[in-house]
């Protein structure tokens, strides 16, 4: 099977000739590794303190210029060159021209956030800290200037129809973009305002909801028209201890939307898998029943186990991750990431259905043990499988 194929079949549930792989990295070091590309160390520019007084003052003019949305558009091609590369079926690109420098030391983005900026050890700029909400009141929610987010569809469609003309026919591309609804609707206001904005508001959460929904959609479509097949919907909705709200207040507010998400990415004839860290297991069987096709990161760490997701909703959706990052891909030992792979497969790849993936990126992934997890997914996710310690 091509990558095209055997990503197809597993989020169709059907069972490929191999357990696909599937690249979920967002870090510049090591994808700049990877395609031999040497960045611009920036963290000097911004930690030495005669550059970042310069960037103090000239803030506002770097931001006119969008510095920073052109090299997310040249950073979503490069990943996925990176994906290419190292031999991965499918790829979770995010495109994210959203943040604006208010000097050298935070951001801001399109949505109403508060940022710490960061850099890895290398100097690489990561993606920002987030530290509050701007947006403390309907009246700053209905003020704020949203015309970016009316741009970024076309910005997008542009960005994207440039990956697939190059690299569409080797890798299964799924795009995406930060962030979900729920994030959208609590961390722009912070989790408190947000708490009093259910009991008080909700006419203005609902409004608030419906906007973003809007313009997910309005993505969709943009992906769609670039030829893009795949989506990731990524909404953090759980703690390490379970969902962040009551999961009933979670249907009553989102479940409309996330079904006319999942309908729209159909209809566009693209398949759509839903993102959260945490422990997911109450929210599993209502993203299956929103029409999600697959569900990412399956967090170990969070007491995620695999069985029992492939018992609950393997015969719903497509499981994908599950691969430690906290130690397997950080400084687990070569024999250590065979086995954490073969026990994954094992436990979720029978009859398809499963994409081995790491949960999530940070700058501490080693390449190597990602090539090892690869390495083990030829070994080990052949069908029919042969797993057996």
């Amino acid at each position: 099977m091509s990558s095209i194929e055997r990503v197809t079949a597993a989020l169709e549930l059907r069972e490929p000739d191999r357990v696909p792989t599937f690249d979920v990295m967002e870090e510049y070091a090591n994808i700049y590794k990877i395609i031999e590309k040497k960045p611009i160390p920036l963290g000097f520019l911004f930690s030495n303190k005669y550059t970042a007084l310069a960037i103090d003052k000239l803030a506002p003019a770097i931001n006119a210029t969008h510095v920073m949305d052109h090299e997310m558009d040249k950073f979503a091609h490069d990943r996925t060159a990176a994906s290419v590369k190292l031999g991965y079926d499918a790829t979770w690109v995010m495109h994210v021209p959203i943040w604006r420098f208010h000097d050298s030391k935070t951001a801001t983005d399109i949505y109403g956030r508060a940022y710490d900026v960061v850099f890895d050890k290398e100097g690489n700029m990561g993606t920002p800290m987030f530290r509050e909400g701007l947006i403390t009141s309907p009246d700053d929610w209905y003020r704020w200037d949203k015309r970016a987010l009316m741009r970024w569809p076309e910005r997008t469609n542009r960005a994207f129809k440039a990956i697939i003309d190059d690299m569409g026919k080797d890798i299964f591309v799924m795009a995406g973009f930060l962030f979900g609804l729920f994030e959208n609707t609590w961390q722009p206001m912070g989790f408190e305002r947000f708490s009093v904005a259910l009991r008080r508001e909700r006419d203005f959460l609902k409004r608030v909801i419906k906007f973003y929904e809007d313009h997910f959609c309005m993505m969709l479509e943009a992906w769609a028209d670039a030829g893009v097949p795949g989506a990731i919907y990524t909404d953090d909705q759980a703690f390490r201890s379970g969902p962040m709200i009551n999961p009933r207040i979670m249907k009553e507010l989102y479940n409309d939307s996330f079904c006319r998400i999942t309908e729209t990415a159909h209809k566009l004839g693209m398949k759509i898998v839903v993102h959260s860290c945490g422990r997911v297991y109450d929210l599993l069987e209502w993203w299956a029943d929103c029409g999600f096709d697959g569900v990412h990161a399956l967090e170990p760490t969070a007491g995620v186990e695999l069985a029992k997701v492939k018992e609950m909703v393997g015969d719903r959706m497509c499981l994908v991750g599950n691969v430690d990052i906290t130690h397997i891909l950080v400084d687990a030992t070569k024999d250590e990431v065979f086995e954490h792979v073969r026990k994954s497969i094992e436990d979720a790849g029978k009859g398809g259905g499963y994409m081995i993936a790491p949960t999530n990126s940070h700058p501490d992934i080693s390449l190597e043990r990602l090539n090892w997890m690869l390495e083990a997914t030829e070994k080990f996710g052949y069908y029919p499988l042969k797993t057996g310690a």
